[in-house]
């Protein structure tokens, strides 16, 4: 297991961290242990949760059962979280990386200060915005710009209960539904944002987080990510552009 030097102050602040993850993926288990650690986390710190998936055995209307699968698993961590007054829970996706940059515990402390002060409901670690980013300044900056990506995140108690009720409704509306309707995650959670003008949306600046290149869980997989000689090259070019963006944030 990599060692950890100090404990991150995040966990303290969250209180808790959940992350999206099927036990069957022990490579994603072990890769993220040790993202983790790089950032003062232990994966096996009490306050670090893994929650076991849903059994699925229909989509029930959404694009997929791995989708709807997806969405109940995002969905029932927020509900817990409002149901047990968490100030603030922060949501993993097991294929997340971290900039080097993130592991630095007095960077940490300055953002949970920059949180303590904006009166932010959702924010976004990790997400794909780049050059719309360029020109403002960096840190933790409002934006509603929309996105793909729940790969790290947090929602604020100030939140949640809102939240929770509108993914509820999300779930029991027909796809398509104008204010709606059984989606993938990511499009529930930015229609949320859309129809809640009040609500102050966060992104760091640059993104600290990405996803890992690994086979996704949700989408189909590509052809050449099937044939098994390609597998080494593929894993490897997936190494090296993973390790690239952790020190510059190219190739993100």
């Amino acid at each position: 297991m990599p060692e950890i030097q100090m404990a991150s102050p995040l966990l303290d602040y969250f209180g808790r961290i959940e992350i999206i993850h099927l036990r069957e993926r022990i490579d994603r288990y072990n890769a993220l242990s040790r993202e983790l650690a790089r950032i003062g986390i232990d994966i096996h710190d009490d306050r670090v949760k893994l929650p076991d998936a849903f059994p699925i055995t229909d989509d029930y209307g959404f694009p997929s059962r791995a989708v709807y699968s997806n969405f109940l698993r995002h969905f029932d961590i927020l509900r817990r979280a409002c149901n047990e007054q968490q100030r603030a829970i922060l949501v993993l996706e097991d294929d997340a990386i971290f900039r080097h940059s993130f592991g630095d515990l007095t960077f940490q402390k300055r953002l949970i200060q920059i949180l303590d002060i904006e009166h932010w409901g959702i924010c976004f670690f990790g997400h794909p915005i780049t050059c719309q980013l360029t020109t403002q300044s960096t840190g933790l900056i409002r934006t509603s710009l929309t996105f793909n990506g729940t790969h790290c995140y947090t929602v604020h108690q100030r939140v949640l209960s809102d939240l929770v009720e509108y993914l509820e409704a999300v779930m029991e509306r027909p796809a398509g539904h104008p204010d709606g309707g059984k989606m993938y995650y990511d499009g529930a959670l930015n229609m949320f944002r859309m129809r809640s003008p009040d609500l102050v949306t966060l992104v760091s600046n640059p993104a600290l987080s990405i996803q890992r290149g690994s086979d996704s869980s949700v989408f189909k997989q590509k052809w050449y990510q099937k044939v098994k000689m390609l597998r080494p090259i593929l894993m490897t070019a997936r190494a090296i552009r993973d390790e690239i963006w952790r020190h510059t944030g190219c190739f993100g």
